[in-house]
């Protein structure tokens, strides 16, 4: 076994269970500021937001497992800039998700 088919294994054995557990917890999140101000504006944004995050993290999960497998080498090349420019739009969806969650509760509150 090659070290690049190696690394792809390992690429795929990490991102595929993080890329789901992500999208359960984003989903999770965009859920509960979603019905904090569901009808608003925050709201369809929240909507629009985690639907977009899931079609984009799935696409992107499908189209670069295919190519990995069709051609490894450029694949992985490949797949390692995909997977982290994906983490760090994750991260920031998620802190977004979070603080307007915060916001919106105090909002509520006050």
């Amino acid at each position: 076994m090659s070290n690049l088919t190696t690394l792809r294994t390992i690429i795929l054995v990490v991102g595929w269970p993080v890329l789901i557990a992500g999208s359960i917890y984003l989903f999770v999140k965009g859920r509960q500021v979603y019905s904090m101000v569901r009808g608003s504006m925050i709201g369809k944004i929240t909507k629009v937001l985690v639907i977009t995050m899931l079609v984009e993290m799935y696409s992107l999960g499908v189209v670069t497992t295919a190519y990995m497998f069709e051609n490894v080498q450029n694949g992985v090349y490949f797949g390692i800039p995909i997977f982290l420019i994906w983490f760090v739009m994750f991260i920031w969806s998620m802190r977004t998700l979070i603080s307007a969650r915060n916001e919106v509760h105090k909002m509520n509150q006050g």
